[in-house]
């Protein structure tokens, strides 16, 4: 059984490594990330077969972000229903066993909303087809498909980024109510229409815009716990690739620098290395190390931990 579940992971790790290199998003265990909700996206464009475009759209781009293994992605759609069944649970009617404590839900650092702008068949010289009476299109159409993108740090309320995407594959004689019906959005079938292979290019396109905007930050791990005989916790593991022997220096946080128009915080000034330590032993999600020098009554959870050996090199 061990053996199957460890070909099976081998097997998701090779798959998401193979759709970061397909989309140029680099290692997922390189960077820090950021946890974000996708809202539903609004449509703004006529489709005659009646699709849920917003929604459709949502979920795509939400399994996309998930694949990529860059994003903590947080329920926020259906959040009314888990507030419920929070609620449930704590009112006596449920048995205590694998009860949810309170407070635990994860706290959304962005918002990601959009609009569908375009969504069908596009003729060279006439314009859409595929609405009302207009059904049938040449050999010389495309499928179009299109959106606007906007990020939003919720610290701020600020648009952090705004894309407008719109891609577009070449499209054979078809009837367009005969060649989508009984075809869902987002299923495998749909893939393999030319909206489908549009919707495809985009959402790789959207990715790819809002990881460059907000998950291009380098990791770095940070101090989970100290203890008073020296062991410190920190907060990277086999999922970050620690290895056992590595050293790293504790850096103190330092002073916010404010941008003077507005209050902003745009950096922080150097910290001071208050220590070091050396990893002993490195768990899945998290690794045990040593004090090798500095004071244990210095170190707090959430300071830095900067290689060592990389300094070193430098």
């Amino acid at each position: 059984m061990r053996t199957c579940v460890r070909f099976l992971a081998l097997g998701l790790a090779a798959v998401l490594a193979g759709c970061n290199g397909a989309l140029g998003l680099g290692s997922t265990n390189a960077y820090a990330k950021p946890a974000v909700a996708v809202v539903s996206f609004e449509n703004r464009a006529p489709f005659p077969l009646g699709w849920n475009l917003g929604d459709g759209t949502r979920d795509i781009l939400v399994d996309r972000l998930v694949a990529t293994g860059r994003y903590h992605v947080v329920e926020r759609a259906e959040l009314a229903a888990v507030a419920r069944e929070l609620q449930l649970q704590h009112s006596g009617a449920t048995r205590p066993q694998r009860r949810t404590p309170k407070g635990r839900l994860k706290n959304v650092q962005y918002l990601i909303r959009g609009v569908v702008t375009d969504f069908g068949h596009v003729a060279r010289d006439t314009g859409f087809l595929g609405l009302g009476g207009l059904d049938v299109f040449g050999g010389s159409s495309r499928a179009v498909m299109g959106i606007t993108v906007q990020v939003i740090e919720v610290e701020s309320g600020e648009i952090i980024c705004s894309r407008s995407i719109q891609k577009s594959v070449r499209a054979q004689d078809v009837n367009v109510r005969a060649g989508y019906k009984d075809v869902a959005i987002g299923g495998s079938t749909f893939y393999r229409t030319p909206l489908g292979k549009a919707t495809s290019k985009v959402m790789d396109q959207a990715v790819r815009e809002i990881t460059w905007s907000i998950a291009s930050q380098p990791w770095v791990p940070k101090i989970a716990r100290v203890y008073d005989s020296g062991t410190v916790l920190i907060n990277g593991g086999q999922d970050r690739k620690v290895k056992a022997g590595a050293d790293y220096e504790i850096i103190e946080a330092g002073e916010a620098v404010l941008d003077p128009d507005n209050g902003d915080v745009i950096g922080r000034g150097p910290g001071r290395i208050v220590g070091r330590v050396r990893v002993t032993k490195v768990w899945a999600g998290y690794s045990e190390a040593d004090t090798v020098s500095g004071d244990v009554s210095s170190f707090q959870v959430g300071q830095r931990c900067r290689k060592a050996d990389a300094l070193a090199a430098r």
